[in-house]
C-alpha cells in the first residue's frame, strides 16, 4: 500500500470522527452558541466552539464593545454559527451577529439621543463607504468630509466618531456621517475664532480653496472670504494667478457681519492706493503708455500706472468703422499700447482713454478735402439692400442709396444697372456723423431747384409726358420735378376729369397742394385750382341775388381781367 492511499484514508477517518462529534456536540448551522477564545491574532480571534471545532472572527467585529479591552485568550463569548463547514473546510463565527439585538438597542438609544457613535471604515463600497461601528453601515461619499476626498486610504481602520442618520432594523441598515461630526467641531472652533476677529485686524492665514470668484482663507479655524476685486488693485483674469492652495498670506479683515458669521478679508488693503497718486500724476489730454489686460467685446482695458486702468471703448480704437467692432483683431492682453486720457472720474475711479486721438482724423482731412457738392469718381465695393458702396479716400466710404440713382426712374429698377466693380461719379450731398451720402441724380442739377421758391397754394405750369389711367405725369416748368396728377385731381367736374382730354406735350395749370423739399416729393392738383378759381370768381363778381350763372360770372371775371391786362 503506497502513501497516498495511507494519507486518503487517514483522512477519510478524521473527517467521519470529526462529523460524530459534530453530530454529538448538537452544534446547529444558524444559532447563538457559547464559543471560548483559544487564541488572539494581529487580525483575527480564534474561538473554540466545542466538539473540535474552532472558528475565525475579524478583530472588526470586537472593535467597539464593551468587552473590547477585557478581550483574553480563555474568556467565554457569545458568537453566531453561520456555517459548520464551508467548501475549505471552516468553520464561519460571527460576534456581530451574535451582538446584533443587544448592539442595535444600544445604536438605537445613540439615534434617538443625538449622540455619537465610535467605530471604523473598513472599506470602499458603491456610492460611498464601508463602516464598522458594533454592527455594520454605510458611509456615503457625500458624508465622508466637508469637501471633497479623492483618496480615503488613510481614513481606513482608523477609530473615529460618526453621526447617525438613519436606521432600518427590517432592512438591517443604517446610514451614518463623518461630515456632520466634523462639520459639528468646526463650528466649535469657528464660533469661538469669531469672536476674536475684529474689524481692521491684520491676520495671518493659509490659502483653502481657490474658486472663479475669489479664496477661501484658513484664519486658524474659521474660512473668510478673499474676494478677487480685493486680492490686487491689479486686474487678474483669476485668482490662481496670483495665489496658490496652503500659500501663507497676510490679510486684513475688512468685514464682519455678527448675524450670518461671516468675515471677509483683503491683501490689497495693505498696500497702497494707486488711486491717490491719480491726481497728481495725470491729466486729461495726456499722452500715456500702458500694458493692455483685458479684451471685450466692447473695448480694452489699459493699465497706466501699476493698479490704475482705464477702458478704451471700441469707438474709441480706431477711425476705421470697419474695424471697431472687433477689439479683438486688432489688440491682445499683455500688449504695450500708447494712448491719451480723454476723461479722470475721480470719484468712480474710472480712466477713459482713446488711441485713435494720437492719429490724425480722417474724416476731417476727408472733410476739408472734400466738403459737401465735390463731385469725386469711386469704384464700386459692394451692392446691398439697395445701396451702392464705393470707396473714396483709405477707410472712408460712400453710401448711394437706390433713390438717388435718378429723378425720373423706379429705383429698384434704376440699381440693377450696376454691379461691383463699375466706376462711378457722384456728388457728395452729405457728410455727417462720420458717414457720406453720395448722389448720381444730383450730378446734372436739382429739378426742385426750378420750384425752390414755390409754396402750397401756388399755380404752376406743366407739361404733359404721359397718359394713362392713372391720370398724367407731368414735368413741372421746362425742366422741373416729374409728378404724377392722380384721375381724382385732374377736374372739378367729374365728367372732366378724363385723362385723354390732354396729350404727351400739352400743357396745364394745376395748384400745388404739398411739396416736400427734404424728400424732394410735389403732389398737384388741376380740381384744386378750379375751386380756387371759381370760389374767388363767385366773391369777386357774383351776387346771391344777380341769378347770373356760373358760366356768366367767370365770363365776366375774365373779361375784366384782360381789360386790367
Amino acid at each position: 500500500m503506497d502513501q497516498e492511499t495511507i494519507n486518503n484514508d487517514q483522512l477519510t477517518e478524521f473527517e467521519s470522527i470529526l462529523s460524530e462529534s459534530i453530530s454529538n456536540s448538537k452544534l446547529k448551522e444558524g444559532t447563538i452558541i457559547e464559543g471560548i477564545v483559544a487564541e488572539i491574532e494581529d487580525e483575527a480571534v480564534i474561538v473554540d466552539i466545542g466538539a473540535k471545532v474552532e472558528g475565525r472572527i475579524s478583530k472588526r467585529e470586537f472593535a467597539f464593545q464593551k468587552d473590547q479591552k477585557k478581550l483574553e485568550v480563555g474568556d467565554k463569548i457569545d458568537v453566531y454559527l453561520d456555517k459548520i463547514e464551508n467548501h475549505n473546510g471552516d468553520c464561519i463565527l460571527s460576534r456581530s451577529k451574535a451582538k446584533s439585538k443587544e448592539i442595535w438597542g444600544e445604536i438605537e438609544k445613540s439615534f434617538e439621543a443625538g449622540e455619537l457613535v465610535e467605530g471604523v471604515i473598513t472599506g470602499k463600497v458603491k456610492g460611498g463607504l464601508s463602516c464598522e461601528i458594533g454592527v455594520t453601515a454605510f458611509l456615503p461619499g457625500s458624508q465622508i468630509d466637508t469637501r471633497p476626498v479623492r483618496d480615503v486610504t488613510h481614513l481606513i481602520d482608523v477609530p473615529q466618531k460618526f453621526k447617525i442618520l438613519k436606521m432600518d432594523l427590517k432592512r438591517n441598515n443604517i446610514v451614518v456621517s463623518r461630515r456632520a461630526v466634523l462639520e459639528e467641531m468646526h463650528k466649535e472652533v469657528r464660533e469661538e475664532r469669531f469672536l476674536q476677529l475684529k474689524l481692521e485686524d491684520v491676520v495671518e492665514g493659509k490659502i483653502k480653496a481657490i474658486t472663479d470668484y475669489g479664496a477661501f482663507v484658513d484664519l486658524g479655524g474659521y474660512d473668510s472670504l478673499l474676494h478677487s476685486s480685493d486680492i490686487t488693485y491689479k486686474r487678474i483674469g483669476h485668482p490662481s494667478e496670483v495665489l496658490k492652495i496652503d500659500q501663507h498670506v497676510k490679510v486684513k479683515i475688512i468685514k464682519v457681519d455678527p448675524d450670518k458669521n461671516r468675515v471677509s478679508v483683503g491683501m490689497k488693503q495693505l498696500e497702497d492706493d494707486p488711486w491717490l497718486k491719480v491726481k497728481e500724476k495725470f491729466n486729461v489730454n495726456d499722452k500715456v503708455t500702458g500694458v493692455v489686460t483685458n479684451v471685450t467685446d466692447y473695448g480694452i482695458f489699459i493699465e497706466i500706472e501699476n493698479g490704475v486702468e482705464g477702458l478704451c471703448h471700441k469707438d474709441m480704437l480706431t477711425w476705421s468703422q470697419k474695424q471697431n467692432s472687433k477689439p479683438g483683431n486688432l489688440y491682445a492682453r499683455s500688449q504695450s499700447v500708447d494712448c491719451q486720457i480723454l476723461e479722470i472720474d475721480h470719484e468712480k475711479r474710472r480712466l477713459s482713454l482713446g488711441i485713435k486721438q494720437l492719429s490724425p482724423n480722417p474724416w476731417q482731412i476727408f472733410n476739408e478735402n472734400y466738403p459737401v457738392g465735390s463731385i469725386l469718381e469711386t469704384t464700386i465695393t459692394n451692392i446691398k439692400d439697395g445701396i451702392i458702396f464705393g470707396n473714396l479716400d483709405g477707410e472712408i466710404d460712400g453710401a448711394i442709396f437706390n433713390k438717388d440713382l435718378s429723378w425720373e426712374s423706379d429705383p429698384k429698377e434704376e440699381i440693377k444697372k450696376y454691379k461691383v466693380g463699375d466706376k462711378i461719379k457722384a456728388k457728395i450731398i452729405s457728410n455727417e456723423n462720420d458717414k457720406v451720402s453720395l448722389s448720381i441724380r444730383e450730378l446734372h442739377g436739382n429739378p426742385f431747384n426750378e420750384i425752390k421758391d414755390k409754396v402750397k397754394g401756388d399755380i404752376v405750369t406743366c407739361n404733359v409726358v404721359e397718359t394713362g389711367d392713372f391720370g398724367l405725369k407731368v414735368r413741372v416748368g421746362e425742366k422741373g420735378p416729374l409728378t404724377i396728377i392722380k384721375r381724382n385731381e385732374l377736374a372739378l367736374r367729374k365728367s372732366d376729369a378724363r385723362p385723354e382730354r390732354w396729350a404727351k406735350n400739352d400743357k396745364l395749370d394745376a395748384s400745388i397742394i404739398n411739396i416736400d423739399y427734404s424728400n424732394y416729393k410735389v403732389t398737384l392738383s388741376v380740381k384744386i385750382m378750379e375751386e380756387t378759381t371759381e370760389r374767388e370768381a363767385m366773391e369777386k363778381y357774383g351776387s346771391k341775388d344777380s341769378g347770373a350763372s356760373l358760366g356768366a360770372i367767370l365770363g365776366k371775371a375774365l373779361g375784366r381781367d384782360n381789360k386790367e391786362d
